[in-house]
């Protein structure tokens, strides 16, 4: 596997990595059920004939989705979910290799994009924080006026690729989700699947992933 994991990378020109898993672990400190919770205790107040329709959802994204056809609801819960965001990647835990693989991209002379279903400026934050923001060209997050941009559209990587100047078929890009994979598909990037919990291997696989790996640190040795 690390001779086609090298071989997909050195004939990329960009890597884009999700943010949520292969850099790090967002909701370490904030676990993101207790944020679901928060935004559906808000989403029910302004809207109680969609309760039951709330109640389903198990991620703050999931419950944005949900309400996308009100305005006026989308826009309170993503102004919320960015605030619990930004205070979410104050605790996140760094995904051991993450770093090491952004540094490898800029030794080998490939451009690097964060692209995530998160608020950008969360990322951000994050990056500044952790020190790796001068090894990132691009970060492109969710869309705050249209949740259903967010992955598995292709459109994030699309606007990522076009930030970087590159065509999306010349990315690989690295998820941890099966709706990354679809994404990344879509948009025609090589995929790697980064299986970081028990039963990811076979779900990403079956996702699309082109190679799937267990572990960022196999990632930056392959990419070095």
């Amino acid at each position: 596997m690390t001779t086609d994991l090298q071989q997909l990378f050195s004939s990329a020109e960009a890597v884009l990595f999700d943010f949520d898993g292969p850099i790090c672990s967002v909701f370490d400190g904030y676990p993101a059920p207790e944020i679901t919770q928060e935004l559906r205790h808000l989403a029910s107040k302004v809207r109680h004939d969609l309760q039951n329709a709330l109640e389903k959802p198990t991620s703050p994204h999931e419950l944005l989705l949900v309400a996308a056809s009100d305005p006026q609801l989308s826009a309170l819960l993503e102004r919320a979910l960015q605030s619990a965001e930004m205070r979410a990647v104050r605790t996140a835990l760094p995904t051991p290799g993450a770093a090491e693989s952004l540094a490898a991209c800029r030794e080998r002379g490939k451009r690097v994009a964060i692209v995530s279903n998160n608020y950008a400026e969360a990322v951000t934050s994050y990056l500044m924080h952790a020190g790796l923001a001068d090894l990132v060209a691009h970060v492109e997050g969710r869309n705050a006026s249209d949740p259903t941009l967010m992955k598995p559209s292709p459109h994030l990587i699309e606007r990522a690729a076009e930030a970087l100047e590159v065509r999306a078929t010349s990315c690989v890009f690295i998820g941890d989700q099966t709706s990354d994979m679809e994404a990344g598909r879509a948009a025609g990037c090589r995929t790697v699947g980064y299986a970081n919990k028990p039963g990811k291997v076979d779900a990403l696989a079956i996702a699309g992933a082109d190679i799937v790996a267990e572990t960022m640190t196999q990632v930056a040795a392959a990419i070095q």
